[in-house]
């Protein structure tokens, strides 16, 4: 349970050491409400995946951790998602930055050529046999981000109870 202590400096201030105790509280519950935030953007992430199955490689739900920053804890760094993960972007909003609805196709972009191997469920595996890919379906936003922050209200007032 937190309780408020609301007093006016100049007539009653607050002893150091329940000036201490607020500020650890204050740290702990902060932190706690990261971890859960970053529990609520991985089930939202899951609960949106198209393949029942992970693939093998870098994943948008291993780059989203909680790290220390000042003043608290924060879920999910940004410059971190940027270059670990660039696609959260165009996953979680719909679009690329250039404002691209569409992932780019094989006549485009000769690189991402590549084929579907059997026992694969559906991967795609880049290089020989060259199988041509060119997107007509818009992604879909995901709104991870809104979605949790969402349910993080409810959680936040669960805390001050």
């Amino acid at each position: 349970m937190i309780r408020a202590i609301v007093t006016r400096a100049d007539k009653f201030p607050i002893p150091a050491v329940i000036e201490q105790k607020i500020g650890e509280l204050s740290e702990e519950h902060t932190k706690l409400l990261a971890f859960e935030h970053m529990k609520e953007l991985d089930n939202a992430i899951d609960a949106s995946r198209e393949r029942a199955e992970k693939p093998i490689g870098n994943h948008l739900k291993d780059q989203i951790l909680v790290e220390k920053i000042n003043g608290g804890y924060g879920v999910g760094n940004v410059e971190t998602l940027n270059q670990k993960a660039p696609w959260w972007i165009w996953l979680n909003f719909g679009r690329a930055l250039s404002g691209r609805t569409t992932p780019p196709g094989t006549d485009e972009n000769p690189r991402i050529k590549g084929h579907f191997e059997p026992g694969t469920k559906g991967i795609f595996t880049k290089g020989q046999p060259k199988f041509p890919i060119n997107p007509r379906k818009p992604i879909t936003a995901h709104n991870f981000i809104e979605r949790s922050l969402g349910i993080m209200l409810g959680k936040v007032r669960e805390l001050l109870k």
